[in-house]
């Protein structure tokens, strides 16, 4: 379940980066918490944002301008480790 509002824009970003934050959104109802649907999802989706020119600090704040919580955000951080690293941050 997605925490932007449905009228929701991200102002800054491009149409190809705010896609890549509304799907990252979609993903986000569980905080984005490791389990076999993220594992599948999370790296390839972080290596795309990265390609699109998104650092993880600017995806975390976009994520928490919607409103996720510290913890969240810390999750999106373990999974840029895993596809920075290959293994899930700590």
């Amino acid at each position: 379940m997605a925490r932007r509002a449905q009228d929701h824009s991200w102002p800054g970003y491009n149409q190809a980066q705010a896609e890549l934050l509304d799907f990252l959104d979609d993903l986000g109802n569980n905080g984005w918490a490791r389990n076999p649907q993220t594992e599948e999802i999370m790296p390839n989706l972080m290596g795309d944002i990265h390609k699109a020119g998104l650092s993880v600090d600017r995806v975390k704040e976009a994520m928490a301008s919607i409103g996720y919580d510290r913890m969240a955000l810390h999750e999106l951080g373990r999974w840029e480790s895993k596809r920075t690293i290959g293994k899930f941050g700590r």
